[in-house]
């Protein structure tokens, strides 16, 4: 890379830098705020024959996901009084907060 490449591309990262700050500088203070600390805690629920994998991580800052699988069982009792029971399906709880 030539010193020239060099230089134009920590310009251009200077002035991207500068222009995402100043959009946060412009923005409302209360709705950084809201955005970046209240967020609420949100769920979701769905069904499956089979176990299903969720999202874990942070997919915007200041936010985090997470999921767990639940199995869904049916139970049976024989003759002799024992309890026999199967999964069925899975539920996968998606929870973001």
């Amino acid at each position: 890379m030539t010193m020239s490449k060099i230089l134009k591309r920590i310009a251009l990262t200077a002035v991207m830098l500068q222009a995402a700050l100043a959009f946060l500088v412009l923005l409302p203070k209360d709705a950084v705020a809201q955005r970046l600390w209240d967020q609420p805690y949100e769920e979701w629920q769905s069904e499956s024959k089979r176990p299903q994998r969720g999202y874990e991580g942070f997919p915007a800052p200041g936010v985090y996901c997470s999921y767990r699988r639940e199995p869904i069982r049916e139970c049976n009792t024989d003759k002799r009084g024992r309890e026999t029971c199967r999964v069925t399906r899975w539920r996968l709880v998606q929870m973001c907060s």
